[in-house]
């Protein structure tokens, strides 16, 4: 059996990858192309009930019009989902609109280019964001839908995170961090 990574925008995890369209390389933080070999909804996706051995989605259900359709057609196609999703806190995401909203990125765009292109990217994309999702909500989808074996795991990320292009790498501390993410595994 084959996997499938929904929402896989320059991710090369699965063996076919699905996007709603082809972005360009510049609406990535870090400039990749990206891996989309199939254009198709989330919510209504074009295969026969369970062809994929696992299915992965990696933030993708805070950007669907029906998060909970997304999640019975993704439960639909395969064995074994994986799906990644904001906290409901949404901590990372309060931080960098509170960023957005006090400092006036043109004054540091001399000293640091880089991560004020970077920072202009994350914005863009945050403000897609179209639901706070709860992972209770999540788990009790997968398991009225046959899954009998959930794991759900919090996700920390570094509260500063700098791109050092002298360096060619990122500049991180993971003495700081914030709840940044659900993963939420069902089988």
């Amino acid at each position: 059996m084959t996997t499938i990574n929904i929402g896989c925008g320059s991710d090369t995890w699965g063996d076919i990858r699905v996007d709603y369209k082809r972005k360009p390389k510049e609406y990535y933080l870090l400039g990749e192309e990206s891996t989309t070999n199939l254009i198709a909804d989330a919510q209504h996706l074009p295969f026969v009930d369970k062809c994929f051995a696992e299915l992965k989605a990696s933030h993708v259900l805070e950007h669907v019009e029906n998060w909970r359709q997304a999640i019975l057609e993704w439960c639909r196609v395969s064995n074994k989902v994986s799906i990644t999703f904001p906290t409901n806190s949404n901590s990372a995401i309060i931080t960098v609109k509170c960023f957005f909203e006090n400092w006036d990125l043109s004054r540091i765009k001399n000293l640091l280019p880089n991560n004020v292109n970077t920072l202009m990217k994350l914005r863009e994309q945050i403000t897609e964001h179209l639901w706070q999702l709860d992972v209770n909500s999540v788990a009790s989808i997968l398991l009225s839908n046959g899954f009998v074996h959930i794991n759900a795991r919090r996700i920390d990320a570094p509260l500063i995170q700098l791109k050092l292009p002298f360096l060619k790498s990122w500049f991180r501390t993971d003495k700081l961090t914030i709840p940044h993410s659900w993963n939420v595994e069902a089988w």
